[in-house]
């Protein structure tokens, strides 16, 4: 019987605990990954071999499959490219649901967002469909960037000036798609997902120097020095353009924005940055 759930990206920060949600939910799982020999073994999960560049691989994960958790590639800045082949597949292969992973703010832009192309083509392809986007990940300062920078100079560089922002924690968004595939009622439904509560970079910079009983301090740079930093001590970003737009659209406040479905779909407060933080010291120490 075609009932298993196809996690794309199973071993990332949101497809790993989804991935542990759906097991205790008593699922039955194909975990998508590049390295499925170097999976660890869980009972009703199969490691498969995916790979979006490798279309052979596509059509061996999507057997016996009838819902698929979709994400994109990392630093993928044209999604519709990679995942609208990926959809038709699914179509061809009799999927029936997909919930998929795109970002805050998608919904309000126009067709030359690669995003919103994608979400598009899902919603016109017949297969039933739940939409996830979400903010800022509290998980950007426990790897590239961020860490680096915490790490190496004990301080934060970005271009927001004081601006606040909403962080979610992926295992929120994970929680709400394990949901979304395994009970009524979330078919054809958009939910944007943020955190509870929005801070800006001096708070931020605050709640980890409490946790880790050290000074670590925003520093407000422009995104050409930004670039240099980069530069410096590792990370990707993405294309200066790309950085550009996205700094400019926190300046403006776009992340600050607090949406309630992670409380109305789990029941539950979403997790705070506070926590993430405590849970979390040994990264920045």
């Amino acid at each position: 019987m075609d009932n298993k759930c196809l996690v794309i990206g199973a071993t990332g920060s949101i497809g790993s605990p989804l991935v542990q949600s759906l097991v205790e939910k008593g699922e039955s799982i194909k975990a998508a990954t590049r390295n499925p020999d170097n999976y660890i073994a869980q009972t009703n999960v199969e490691p498969v071999y995916f790979d979006y560049d490798k279309p052979e691989t596509l059509t061996s994960a999507l057997e016996k499959v009838n819902r698929v958790f979709m994400i994109t590639k990392p630093n993928d800045h044209e999604p519709d490219r990679t995942l609208n082949p990926f959809i038709e597949k699914a179509q061809l292969a009799g999927v029936r649901h997909i919930v998929l992973v795109t970002a805050l703010g998608v919904e309000q832009a126009g067709d030359e967002l690669g995003y919103r192309r994608v979400e598009k083509h899902l919603m016109a392809s017949g297969i039933d469909y739940t939409i996830l986007r979400p903010g800022w990940f509290m998980q950007s300062f426990i790897s590239g960037l961020i860490l680096s920078t915490i790490k190496q100079h004990h301080r934060i560089y970005l271009p927001v000036a004081d601006a606040k922002i909403s962080l979610i924690d992926s295992r929120d968004i994970a929680a709400v798609g394990a949901v979304a595939l395994t009970e009524a009622g979330h078919k054809g439904k958009e939910y944007t997902l943020t955190g509870g509560t929005a801070l800006n970079f001096v708070e931020i910079a605050e709640i980890l120097s409490q946790v880790t009983q050290s000074t670590i301090e925003y520093v407000n740079v422009s995104t050409k020095e930004l670039s240099k930093i980069i530069s410096e001590v590792g990370g990707y970003p993405g294309p200066l353009e790309l950085m550009e737009r996205f700094f400019q659209s926190v300046q403006k406040g776009n992340f600050a924005l607090i949406s309630p479905a992670v409380s109305e779909v789990l029941g539950r407060d979403p997790i705070s940055f506070k926590q993430f933080a405590r849970e979390n010291t040994t990264f920045w120490k």
